[in-house]
Protein backbone atom coordinates (compact mmCIF):
# COMPACT_ATOMS: atom_id res chain seq x y z
CA UNK A 1 0.00 0.00 0.00
CA UNK A 2 1.59 3.50 -1.11
CA UNK A 3 1.40 5.88 2.05
CA UNK A 4 -1.24 8.36 0.48
CA UNK A 5 -3.89 5.31 1.09
CA UNK A 6 -2.80 5.53 4.77
CA UNK A 7 -3.44 8.52 5.11
CA UNK A 8 -6.53 8.73 3.53
CA UNK A 9 -7.97 5.68 5.66
CA UNK A 10 -6.60 7.51 8.80
CA UNK A 11 -9.77 8.88 11.12
CA UNK A 12 -9.65 12.35 12.19
CA UNK A 13 -9.50 12.37 16.43
CA UNK A 14 -10.26 15.61 17.74
CA UNK A 15 -7.49 16.37 20.83
CA UNK A 16 -7.20 18.74 23.30
CA UNK A 17 -5.93 21.60 21.48
CA UNK A 18 -9.10 21.14 19.08
CA UNK A 19 -11.32 21.13 22.83
CA UNK A 20 -9.56 24.17 23.70
CA UNK A 21 -10.15 26.79 20.27
CA UNK A 22 -14.15 25.40 20.70
CA UNK A 23 -14.12 26.33 24.62
CA UNK A 24 -12.45 30.03 23.68
CA UNK A 25 -15.05 30.57 20.87
CA UNK A 26 -17.86 29.81 23.32
CA UNK A 27 -16.39 32.25 25.74
CA UNK A 28 -16.01 34.94 23.24
CA UNK A 29 -19.43 34.65 22.17
CA UNK A 30 -20.89 34.69 25.87
CA UNK A 31 -18.63 37.72 26.83
CA UNK A 32 -19.76 39.51 23.77
CA UNK A 33 -23.47 39.16 24.95
CA UNK A 34 -22.40 40.10 28.42
CA UNK A 35 -20.67 43.25 27.26
CA UNK A 36 -23.88 44.30 24.97
CA UNK A 37 -26.12 43.70 27.47
CA UNK A 38 -28.17 41.32 25.85
CA UNK A 39 -28.51 39.40 28.78
CA UNK A 40 -29.71 42.03 30.90
CA UNK A 41 -32.17 43.27 28.25
CA UNK A 42 -33.72 39.76 28.53
CA UNK A 43 -34.36 39.65 31.86
CA UNK A 44 -35.51 43.05 32.25
CA UNK A 45 -37.61 44.03 29.36
CA UNK A 46 -39.72 40.58 31.81
CA UNK A 47 -40.71 43.31 35.04
CA UNK A 48 -40.92 46.42 32.88
CA UNK A 49 -44.28 48.05 34.15
CA UNK A 50 -46.22 51.69 33.76
CA UNK A 51 -44.38 54.57 35.52
CA UNK A 52 -45.15 58.38 36.08
CA UNK A 53 -42.06 60.39 35.73
CA UNK A 54 -42.63 64.07 36.79
CA UNK A 55 -40.31 67.35 35.89
CA UNK A 56 -39.45 70.59 35.67
CA UNK A 57 -38.58 72.76 33.42
CA UNK A 58 -37.11 76.01 34.76
CA UNK A 59 -36.84 79.34 33.08
CA UNK A 60 -37.97 79.05 29.64
CA UNK A 61 -40.14 81.82 27.40
CA UNK A 62 -43.23 81.70 27.85
CA UNK A 63 -44.39 81.36 24.61
CA UNK A 64 -42.97 78.10 24.99
CA UNK A 65 -45.60 76.62 27.22
CA UNK A 66 -48.30 76.38 24.47
CA UNK A 67 -45.57 73.40 22.75
CA UNK A 68 -46.41 71.06 25.34
CA UNK A 69 -49.45 69.09 23.82
CA UNK A 70 -50.33 66.40 26.33
CA UNK A 71 -50.21 62.84 24.83
CA UNK A 72 -47.08 63.65 22.55
CA UNK A 73 -44.46 61.49 22.58
CA UNK A 74 -40.71 62.34 24.20
CA UNK A 75 -37.31 60.81 23.29
CA UNK A 76 -34.16 61.60 24.31
CA UNK A 77 -30.85 61.32 22.44
CA UNK A 78 -29.25 59.27 25.06
CA UNK A 79 -32.40 57.18 26.72
CA UNK A 80 -34.10 56.70 23.77
CA UNK A 81 -38.11 56.89 24.22
CA UNK A 82 -39.02 58.29 27.57
CA UNK A 83 -42.81 58.58 27.53
CA UNK A 84 -46.08 60.43 26.65
CA UNK A 85 -47.01 63.73 27.82
CA UNK A 86 -50.17 62.71 30.26
CA UNK A 87 -51.77 65.79 30.67
CA UNK A 88 -51.16 69.75 29.64
CA UNK A 89 -48.44 70.54 32.41
CA UNK A 90 -48.98 73.62 34.80
CA UNK A 91 -46.59 76.65 34.49
CA UNK A 92 -45.51 79.14 36.74
CA UNK A 93 -43.63 82.13 36.95
CA UNK A 94 -39.78 81.25 36.81
CA UNK A 95 -38.40 81.27 40.30
CA UNK A 96 -34.99 82.13 40.98
CA UNK A 97 -32.75 83.02 43.86
CA UNK A 98 -30.64 85.40 44.89
CA UNK A 99 -28.24 86.46 47.77
CA UNK A 100 -29.85 89.22 49.63
CA UNK A 101 -27.47 92.44 51.47
CA UNK A 102 -27.15 90.26 54.27
CA UNK A 103 -26.14 87.13 52.36
CA UNK A 104 -29.58 85.49 52.95
CA UNK A 105 -31.12 83.89 49.88
CA UNK A 106 -34.45 85.73 48.53
CA UNK A 107 -36.88 84.26 46.39
CA UNK A 108 -37.82 85.69 43.17
CA UNK A 109 -40.12 85.61 40.37
CA UNK A 110 -39.43 86.46 36.53
CA UNK A 111 -40.56 90.00 35.89
CA UNK A 112 -44.09 89.61 33.09
CA UNK A 113 -47.26 88.22 33.70
CA UNK A 114 -47.98 84.64 32.14
CA UNK A 115 -51.18 85.54 31.29
CA UNK A 116 -50.46 88.08 29.38
CA UNK A 117 -48.24 87.26 26.07
CA UNK A 118 -47.55 91.03 25.76
CA UNK A 119 -44.95 91.14 28.57
CA UNK A 120 -43.51 88.07 27.84
CA UNK A 121 -41.80 87.04 31.29
CA UNK A 122 -40.31 83.29 32.06
CA UNK A 123 -41.60 80.30 33.40
CA UNK A 124 -40.54 77.33 35.24
CA UNK A 125 -43.23 74.31 33.85
CA UNK A 126 -44.18 71.22 35.56
CA UNK A 127 -45.45 67.88 33.97
CA UNK A 128 -45.59 64.46 33.88
CA UNK A 129 -44.66 61.46 31.42
CA UNK A 130 -46.28 58.37 31.65
CA UNK A 131 -43.23 55.65 30.40
CA UNK A 132 -42.15 52.24 31.42
CA UNK A 133 -39.32 50.81 32.72
CA UNK A 134 -38.29 48.30 36.04
CA UNK A 135 -38.18 49.28 39.11
CA UNK A 136 -35.41 48.06 41.63
CA UNK A 137 -33.49 47.99 44.97
CA UNK A 138 -30.89 50.76 42.63
CA UNK A 139 -33.48 53.06 41.27
CA UNK A 140 -35.58 52.86 38.12
CA UNK A 141 -34.56 51.75 34.37
CA UNK A 142 -35.78 53.35 31.96
CA UNK A 143 -37.15 50.94 29.16
CA UNK A 144 -35.19 48.58 31.71
CA UNK A 145 -31.87 49.80 30.59
CA UNK A 146 -31.06 53.08 31.29
CA UNK A 147 -30.86 54.27 34.86
CA UNK A 148 -32.95 57.68 35.98
CA UNK A 149 -33.94 59.12 39.23
CA UNK A 150 -35.10 62.29 40.63
CA UNK A 151 -32.18 65.28 39.74
CA UNK A 152 -31.64 63.63 36.75
CA UNK A 153 -31.44 66.32 34.13
CA UNK A 154 -32.31 64.58 30.56
CA UNK A 155 -32.37 67.05 27.23
CA UNK A 156 -35.54 65.70 25.51
CA UNK A 157 -37.73 66.58 22.96
CA UNK A 158 -41.09 65.77 21.24
CA UNK A 159 -42.11 67.12 17.54
CA UNK A 160 -42.90 70.30 19.02
CA UNK A 161 -40.51 71.47 21.39
CA UNK A 162 -37.24 70.51 22.59
CA UNK A 163 -35.90 71.51 26.19
CA UNK A 164 -33.85 70.27 29.29
CA UNK A 165 -36.01 68.95 32.33
CA UNK A 166 -34.85 67.84 36.00
CA UNK A 167 -36.65 64.48 37.06
CA UNK A 168 -38.60 65.12 40.48
CA UNK A 169 -39.89 61.90 40.93
CA UNK A 170 -40.75 59.01 39.48
CA UNK A 171 -43.61 56.47 40.80
CA UNK A 172 -45.51 53.54 39.59
CA UNK A 173 -48.70 54.13 37.76
CA UNK A 174 -51.59 52.41 39.50
CA UNK A 175 -53.64 50.23 37.11
CA UNK A 176 -56.93 51.66 38.55
CA UNK A 177 -56.14 55.30 37.20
Amino acid sequence: MSETNVRVKRKLKPNIIDLLIVIVIIGAIVGIALRAGVVEKVVNNINVEPARISFIVNDINNDSFDYFIAGDAFYSDTHGYLGNLEAKPLDRPAEAYIAGIDGKLIKTESPGDINDPTKNGRIDVIGSLIGSGVFSDDGFLLGGTNYIGPGSKIKMQSKNIQVTVTITNIEPVNSAE
